[in-house]
């Protein structure tokens, strides 16, 4: 067991006011701060305070620390549903860039002006931009309708409704 007994030592590390405080430990914590104040090359008293003042900044921090760790958790979360907003929206828009190419596309002739219509025409616009005709007959046509490829219409229905899918999980 060891007490500190040196006001001088103390005054020695400071030009600070001193106190004296008498502990008793146990051997092995007196040879570990005998081994610190020796690895600094300091003495027994000086290695103590500073041990001391370390060990008291590290519990009064320990609240800091818990709050740091909790925010830490908050902005983590944080990003992680930023991360998976990202990834819906880039899904989302390849999905948008596969309509707009598939709408981009002929899909048949106008029934009047026997004019090229693309998928926006027929679905988007609803009329020819060529003549203004209205194109809802080729999609409910009352006959057979050669001026309307079937096979590029249901693409771009497909298209627009996988565009509409991944639309509504997005919301979710």
């Amino acid at each position: 067991m060891v007490r500190l007994r040196t006001v001088s030592n103390l005054l020695a590390l400071s030009n600070m006011s001193s106190e004296v405080i008498y502990a008793r430990v146990p051997k092995t914590l007196k040879e570990a701060a005998d081994a610190y104040a020796s690895q600094r090359g300091a003495t027994l008293t000086g290695a103590v305070v500073d041990l001391l003042d370390r060990g008291l900044s590290a519990v009064s921090d320990e609240r800091s620390i818990v709050e740091l760790e909790k925010n830490l958790a908050e902005v983590t979360a944080a990003k992680n549903v930023a991360e998976a907003g990202l990834h819906a929206a880039q899904a989302e828009l390849g999905a948008v860039k596969a309509f707009a190419q598939r709408a981009g596309r002929e899909v048949g002739t106008c029934p009047k002006c026997d004019e090229p219509i693309t998928g926006y025409d027929l679905l988007g616009a609803g009329a020819c931009p060529h003549c203004s005709q209205a194109l809802s007959s080729l999609i409910a046509p009352t006959a057979t309708s050669p001026t309307l490829d079937q096979r590029e219409l249901m693409f771009l229905v497909g298209a627009l409704g996988a565009v509409l899918g991944i639309a509504y999980l997005a919301s979710k």
